[in-house]
């Protein structure tokens, strides 16, 4: 699992029923442990990993902690250890999340397909009547398309040079959608967002990994905006404040040594210096 979960279910009841034999020591490293697994999956079969991750001396480890929480793993046939209740959780978020995109998709589809109906209408000259009742474009399989019934005095040649999806050449040019639109997919914050979000302190591509598995994940008209980089520049402002790392922006263009640790950011990603 690579992309980084914002938010993990947990079950007060389920867990204090299981755990209440823990001690406070254990119960830290056992949750710290949960969380990783969200955010990666299965854990390694590595007592070294496993205590860096719990934060704890590997001695104070292997004496009073791990052998009381490996009877809560189980390793798989793939040499990871498993935890039931995780693989299940990480289930059902992975079904709701892919539901969430698919239903999303399909309503700005129909959207689109409506925008594409009235911009053929223009390039052609063609009166829409009864609602935009008219097929978007030759060939289009949309579902509102199906009954469309185009008047046969415009079967023009360019009407059958058109492609699904391709605007006319005497069409006007496309207007942005004051609406504004869903963040793409391959979305990457463009040089100058990540110079913002060093400016204030911040880790670009940490910053980046958590803001886009956000909205990607959110669903309707609050998904939709008009400037990204506008959004994200709201986002490394509210992050920073939070953090207590903005810094005063004083306007001047970045120094050599800035740059030169922004484009090691670039090549090594989130590695750090032990």
């Amino acid at each position: 699992m690579s992309k980084i979960k914002t938010w993990m279910p947990v079950y007060i009841g389920d867990y204090l029923a299981d755990t209440m034999r823990l001690s406070t020591l254990q119960h830290g490293a056992y949750f710290l442990l949960m969380m990783e697994y969200w955010r990666q999956g299965p854990l390694p079969d590595d007592m070294d990993e496993l205590s860096a991750i719990a934060r704890a001396d590997r001695k104070a480890w292997d004496k009073s902690i791990w052998p009381t929480l490996k009877r809560f793993f189980s390793k798989g046939e793939d040499g990871l250890l498993h935890q039931k209740r995780m693989d299940t959780e990480l289930g059902i978020a992975s079904e709701k999340s892919s539901k969430r995109s698919a239903a999303a998709n399909a309503r700005w589809s129909k959207e689109e397909c409506k925008t594409d109906a009235n911009a053929y209408a223009n390039a052609s000259g063609l009166d829409v009547q009864n609602g935009n009742k008219q097929a978007c474009k030759p060939h289009c399989t949309c579902a509102s398309c199906a009954s469309a019934s185009p008047s046969p005095s415009h079967n023009s040649s360019l009407r059958s040079e058109l492609v699904c999806g391709a605007p006319s050449a005497s069409a006007p040019p496309a207007k942005p959608d004051p609406r504004g639109h869903r963040l793409p997919e391959d979305w990457q914050p463009s040089p100058e967002d990540r110079s913002y979000a060093l400016s204030l302190g911040l880790n670009p591509t940490e910053v980046a990994e958590v803001f886009r598995n956000y909205w990607h994940d959110l669903a309707g008209a609050k998904a939709r905006k008009v400037s990204w980089s506008g959004t994200w520049k709201n986002w490394c402002r509210q992050d920073a404040s939070k953090r207590g790392t903005a810094k005063a922006s004083t306007g001047k263009p970045q120094s050599p040594l800035s740059q030169q640790f922004e484009r090691m950011q670039r090549q090594y990603g989130d590695r750090t210096v032990a």
